[in-house]
């Protein structure tokens, strides 16, 4: 599976409204685009506002002060939804560069409508949202971004990787998405160990480690081969658990570092699987039992889930997951599936 393509996953892992989620989901079905083809793509406004109205409903309103790409050109206020982690971090008055849609795609009719649930916030991986402070970087990185030969350009990537340095969670995030996303970058970018660096750096974002992981894994010739070493480290060192909020929860990271490693056929190693059976994030519990029977056996898959049970500092979701799972493995040896009539 293309990398632009598995990559929605992270999607999922947002936790976003649905109605959130369009702009990268819906309205521009198929391969994730990066984020600077996002932005000044076709349906997509891209303006200056400050903040005018926080509605914890979730929604913010901005008063338009510049528009920087799309048509037609927007009214003085924008209503726009927003994720959760937005609300909780916008406050009037501030000035933003917002990046929103006011539209769906219609698969049957092949075209863009209008989203019933009004103009949202693009959200796609190097914009978790597209909601970004008006910095001169950021608007550095808007103008030469905008046009196909700029994005070509020696200047871009010099761009980009200053953003990779800056210690800027967005512009960080926003590099890490053209590099993983964009072809053409991804094959001229160089410098793989400022980008071995930034994958294992434990303060950089999450998402900007796991983007730039999963497409070295996928491109180690344009990239570099660091990648293994970084996703063993992954796995086999993060701590399970002790994350004050779901920011700082790195079950998505150690799920794109297991699966880099599993597409590849590097085995984790059963202790580090075995860790991760406690994790707080069920789907991480599950994809390490699974890693476990495929790497090791199905023996010591059940011996270690049941171990995981049996221990206290499980947690309860976790727990409630793994029982479910050994009933599923316990029916399956009771009636184990049989081959259909001609099969070998």
């Amino acid at each position: 599976m293309p990398f632009r393509t598995r990559f929605r996953a992270f999607l999922r892992g947002l936790a976003l409204p649905a109605c959130v989620l369009f702009s990268a989901s819906t309205a521009h079905a198929g391969p994730v685009d990066p984020p600077m083809e996002l932005l000044y793509g076709k349906g997509n406004l891209l303006i200056v506002g400050t903040v005018a109205e926080v509605n914890p409903t979730g929604r913010v309103v901005f008063t338009r002060k510049e528009v920087l790409g799309g048509k037609p050109k927007p009214p003085a206020l924008v209503d726009v939804g927003v994720p959760p982690s937005v609300l909780a971090a916008v406050k009037p008055g501030e000035r933003y560069v917002v990046g929103y849609s006011a539209y769906r795609t219609n698969r049957k009719l092949n075209a863009l409508v209008a989203n019933l649930d009004g103009p949202t916030l693009l959200v796609s991986p190097g914009l978790e949202p597209a909601l970004l402070r008006d910095t001169p970087v950021v608007r550095t990185l808007l103008k030469v971004g905008r046009s196909e030969s700029g994005r070509e350009s020696r200047r871009f990537r010099e761009l980009l990787l200053g953003a990779l340095k800056s210690g800027d969670p967005q512009l960080q995030n926003l590099a890490a998405g053209e590099i993983a996303l964009n072809a053409e970058i991804r094959a001229r970018i160089g410098e793989p160990e400022l980008l071995q660096r930034v994958a294992r750096d434990a303060r950089a974002p999450l998402t900007t480690r796991a983007l730039l992981l999963q497409a070295a894994a996928e491109h180690p010739e344009q990239l570099g081969t660091w990648w293994q070493a970084v996703a063993t480290e992954i796995v086999t060192s993060t701590p399970v658990d002790g994350y004050s909020s779901a920011s700082l929860d790195p079950s998505n990271l150690v799920m794109t570092a297991m699966d880099a490693l599993d597409q590849q056929g590097k085995d984790v190693g059963g202790p580090a699987l075995e860790r991760w059976l406690r994790a707080a994030n069920p789907a991480l519990s599950e994809r390490a039992a699974l890693a476990l029977r495929k790497q090791q056996s199905p023996q010591r898959e059940r011996t270690a889930v049941r171990e995981a049970i049996a221990d206290p500092a499980t947690p309860a979701a976790t727990r409630q997951f793994l029982e479910a799972h050994l009933r599923r493995l316990d029916r399956l040896d009771a009636h184990p599936p049989t081959r259909t009539q001609g099969s070998h």
